[in-house]
């Protein structure tokens, strides 16, 4: 199934929900005593945006990447509604993915897209946690899960429910940040506008490392900064351009930023850890 059709799914069930939920959805609130939480003053003729349905999946794996297709109705009130804000929530481990839908992502009545999630998620159950709707006049109204809520909270409950589940077999939260071996550069001396060559030696023990990035700073206060690429292994490897060293100077290492597929990250400040601010290169 590609996106297009994914996403298609998910629209055509919020559109049936929302066919069904919209002419009870004001006389629901009603009865239940909800009143919207609003933001902002508004005229007493004016009437706030309502959740009409929710509707999530299929989960589609593409690269280091899940892709899950959601898809909200809204029954919109006197003004035009800027943006949705829409929370799941694994339940087993309390991790939480959002989504923002704005009025680009308006098709057929429904607001439809695509979260991404990395492959190396737990596997389990995501239900839908939080939805907040935001008109274009900055009120808006804001539900959450019977469960969660509290008395003058300013959340209406849920009216609908949703949920996805991942089954890709991974049974441990990866929760490590990549670790740092060394960092080298090569040459050490060079002219003006010449290209260095920067390599890094990163591991990472579950998801894999996604990104790697080395910055210098000369005497002056100029930063260099250069994003490596796997080089095979776990060597990283990268290019700091001619248009970069076009001022002499004595360039130092200052920091290394690395992060894995799982968004787990750390910084190694120069001097500390695995490598010394004698890690530098020299522009003449």
């Amino acid at each position: 199934m590609n996106r297009r059709m994914g996403i298609g799914v998910c629209v055509a069930v919020a559109a049936a929900f929302f066919a069904a939920a919209f002419p009870e959805a004001e006389t629901r609130a009603a009865s239940a005593g909800q009143l919207p939480a609003v933001s902002a003053p508004m005229e007493s003729a004016s009437v706030l945006p309502q959740l009409a349905a929710v509707a999530a999946g299929p989960v589609q794996a593409e690269g280091t990447e899940l892709k899950v297709s959601v898809a909200v109705a809204v029954a919109e009130g006197t003004f035009g509604l800027d943006h949705i804000n829409i929370q799941f929530i694994n339940t087993e481990n309390d991790r939480s993915v959002t989504k923002i839908l704005r009025p680009e992502d308006l098709s057929d009545g429904v607001y439809a897209d695509r979260i991404s999630m990395s492959i190396y998620e737990p596997a389990g159950t995501y239900v839908l946690d939080k939805v907040i709707l935001q008109d274009e006049n900055g009120a808006y109204v804001r539900y959450c899960r019977a469960e969660d809520r509290e008395e003058d909270d300013g959340y209406l409950t849920l009216p609908v429910t949703a949920a996805f589940s991942i089954e890709n077999g991974v049974t441990v939260l990866d929760e490590t940040a990549p670790v740092l071996g060394a960092v080298v550069v090569s040459p050490v001396q060079a002219a003006k506008e010449s290209e260095i060559t920067v390599t890094a030696a990163v591991a990472d023990d579950f998801s894999g490392v996604d990104s790697v990035t080395v910055r210098f700073e000369n005497e002056n206060g100029k930063a260099v900064s250069v994003d490596l690429d796997a080089a095979g292994g776990e060597l990283y490897t990268g290019v700091i351009k001619k248009s970069s060293t076009d001022e002499a100077g004595t360039y130092r290492i200052k920091k290394v930023t690395v992060t894995d597929h799982m968004g787990n990250s750390k910084t190694y400040n120069g001097g500390d850890g695995p490598f010394a601010s004698s890690v530098l290169f020299v522009i003449s």
